[in-house]
């Protein structure tokens, strides 16, 4: 049997080979990218179940309120009227007695797809029912897409999708998103809706359909920040608290701190080449300069003194450590630290 993966390649081979009528018994589908999960189990519902006897042959249940015999029982029924029935248990984690499971993994109907969809945190793979998995399922491990490698993926969807993008404006989709693959997915489909197939996307469409401000937002804040620019980062930040709904706090400050993690490392590396450290680090070309600044302007400690600052914030967020003061006032204090240091 296949062992699992996480790469967007691996998805587009299980894809593939679905499209081939390749199918397995018993599919293991969990970990934390989520479109990737619900693409796959859409893909084998389309390939088993036949639409004229989906109410015969396609069973969901649920974890939390379904037995593991229970899943047994029904994957031991055979179709009506078909090859082939699908079984799924979604919200696998919560399912009770789960071992109950193993002897129908160990000895599956070929006439059954039973697929075991465990989203969010990953089935424990050293216990019987993963040694199980791994010895008699498909297992597919939907990792979060890496952030060095998520514009890369996200320009192969884009491709597949029947387009085309620049990296400035795929950049700017890809740190909107916290480089959060799911993320991007869902903003794309606002674009596709309203950008005809065949075509490149601009920078402006982008801005348009996610609903990004031109003069106001997160690469205009970190662009300010790294030049210094003391009544610019005002002015962005007071359009910030004035639309806090379409700018999370929380959000903004993990996109500064993933930025400065990126010039601290632009900071290390100041002999080596623009395209050592653009491979390196993860940045677009067109950035580097900007990073170079920034590395620059918050040199020797005080990048040290920055990256406290906002981890600081994000601690008060959290309630971890105390502060009476409001969100906003905070974060804003936490900005204006960073200019003096």
């Amino acid at each position: 049997m296949a062992k699992g993966s996480s790469s967007y390649t691996d998805f587009n081979n299980l894809m593939q080979q679905l499209d081939k009528n390749q199918i397995a018994p018993v599919y293991l589908l969990h970990g934390e990218e989520y479109y990737f999960l619900e693409q796959l189990l859409q893909k084998i519902e389309d390939v088993v179940v036949d639409p004229a006897t989906v109410s015969f042959n396609k069973h969901v249940k649920y974890g939390k309120e379904t037995q593991a015999s229970d899943i047994v029982n029904i994957a031991r029924r055979y179709p009506m009227m078909a090859d082939k029935q699908l079984v799924v248990l979604k919200e696998a984690q919560y399912c009770k007695s789960q071992d109950a499971i193993l002897p129908y993994i160990e000895n599956p109907l070929d006439s059954t797809v039973l697929v075991w969809y465990h989203p969010g945190k990953k089935l424990p793979m050293n216990r019987k029912l993963g040694i199980a998995m791994k010895k008699y399922a498909v297992i597919y491990n939907a990792d979060s897409v890496p952030e060095r490698e998520v514009s890369v993926v996200a320009k192969s969807y884009i491709e597949r999708k029947g387009y085309d993008i620049e990296p400035r404006p795929l950049h700017l989709l890809a740190e909107n998103s916290g480089f959060k693959f799911s993320t991007i997915v869902k903003e794309l489909d606002k674009v596709f809706s309203n950008v005809e197939s065949g075509n490149k996307i601009r920078e402006d469409q982008i801005e348009k359909f996610v609903g990004i401000n031109k003069e106001y937002n997160i690469f205009a804040l970190q662009k300010a920040l790294a030049k210094k620019q003391k009544s610019q980062v005002v002015e962005i930040i007071s359009y910030f608290m004035a639309n806090i709904h379409n700018n999370p706090i929380v959000m903004l400050n993990a996109s500064l701190f993933n930025y400065f993690k990126k010039v601290a490392m632009v900071q290390s590396m100041d002999k080596k080449t623009d395209k050592e450290v653009m491979s390196s680090v993860g940045i677009p070309f067109f950035a580097i300069g900007e990073y170079r600044e920034a590395a620059r302007n918050y040199s020797g400690k005080k990048i040290v003194h920055v990256m406290e600052c906002i981890n600081d914030c994000d601690l008060k967020f959290k309630g971890i450590n105390q502060t009476s003061k409001d969100p906003k006032l905070l974060f804003e204090e936490t900005i204006l630290k960073i200019l003096d240091i």
